[in-house]
């Protein structure tokens, strides 16, 4: 799946929803299921599920929304 294209899609209907007034503009992003790294290899926890792997995730998905969010307000549409 295009991550990428489905947060600019979610960013777009925020946009649309924030043009309308509405009061329910905000929709939560999360990350998904993350990778074990560093301490989380020593830590018992349900899989896909560790701390610093969903950090990371977490760290990502801000990253491309950061990203997209500066695309859309730059966009002349």
């Amino acid at each position: 799946m295009d991550m990428v294209k489905v947060c600019q899609i979610l960013l777009q209907e925020e946009q649309s929803r924030r043009a309308e007034g509405r009061s329910d503009l905000n929709i939560p992003f999360r990350p998904g299921d993350g990778h074990e790294l560093l301490s989380d290899l020593n830590r018992k926890s349900f899989p896909g599920y560790p701390l610093i792997g969903r950090l990371r995730g977490l760290s990502e998905l801000c990253d491309v929304l950061h990203t997209l969010s500066r695309s859309l307000a730059n966009d002349p549409k």
